[in-house]
């Protein structure tokens, strides 16, 4: 998280941009002027990557512009992911995005290449349910058939970076919430099953725009550009043991596919 000299710098920098006369109206917007000094400024490193920006009503008077001229602005800066709202800490430039490698042998911490950072996780909600229409098909059950649904958050530093939301078979699981319990691992829940490894059997990447539980999640506003990993992951015999369902900011991570070393 930026501290107090990030936001020192980044007001010096914005302060200069924003002592520029406009154009004309008629030749562009004001609104789409100030988008045009922002973005300059982003992509000049005057402001940081992971630097958080002063407030809208200080940008505003910066620009000499009402808040809503402002607000529009940062609007589509952040709908093309070179801000990130962060929900009750602020508007911050995008982070140089995070390689994680996707391969069917590593665990999530040992994926973020070159990062120094602390990998925590926080469950959020740990219950039985009925299954998704996808997991119903994937492990071949009756929609009202149980399964276990982990809802999980990963964090960087205690800043949220990732929200998944796993179903497994119940009955494949009987023990899940005791054995979860003792070391919050999957893996161990599946050594405990007689599952000693697992591969990711199948991997798919789009993109969306973050819905209001998972940008209350993720510390985001709501119709921020995401991206949603689903993967299914299978046990040694070939059975589907694991589908999953994550979601990332769109500018948090770059993804990288490799094939696991022999």
């Amino acid at each position: 998280m930026a501290d107090l000299s990030d936001l020192s710098r980044a007001e010096a920098g914005l302060a200069a941009l924003a002592c520029t006369a406009y154009d004309a109206r008629s030749t562009r917007p004001i609104w789409l002027q100030i988008y045009d000094r922002l973005a300059q400024a982003i992509e000049g490193a005057v402001v940081t990557p992971g630097s958080r920006l002063p407030g809208e009503v200080q940008l505003a008077d910066m620009f000499q512009v009402n808040r809503v001229t402002m607000r529009r602005a940062l609007a589509l800066l952040q709908s093309e992911g070179k801000l990130q709202a962060r929900k009750g800490v602020g508007i911050f430039v995008r982070q140089v995005p995070r390689a994680f490698v996707i391969r069917n042998d590593m665990r999530f911490a040992d994926s973020l290449i070159d990062c120094d950072a602390e990998v925590t996780s926080r469950t959020l909600r740990l219950e039985r349910a009925c299954p998704s229409p996808e997991a119903a098909r994937l492990f071949d059950l009756e929609p009202t058939d149980r399964v276990i649904v982990l809802h999980r958050m990963r964090l960087l530093d205690g800043a949220p970076i990732y929200f998944t939301r796993k179903e497994l078979p119940a009955h494949r699981f009987p023990e899940f919430e005791k054995i979860y319990q003792i070391g919050q691992s999957v893996s161990a829940v599946y050594n405990a099953a007689g599952i000693p490894w697992f591969r990711r059997a199948e991997t798919r990447v789009s993109g969306g725009f973050a819905q209001p539980d998972e940008a209350e999640i993720l510390c985001l506003n709501e119709n921020t550009p995401v991206q949603y990993v689903t993967a299914i992951n299978r046990a040694p015999d070939g059975t589907a043991i694991e589908f999953n369902r994550g979601c990332w900011p769109m500018t948090g991570v770059e993804f990288v596919f490799q094939s696991p070393i022999e």
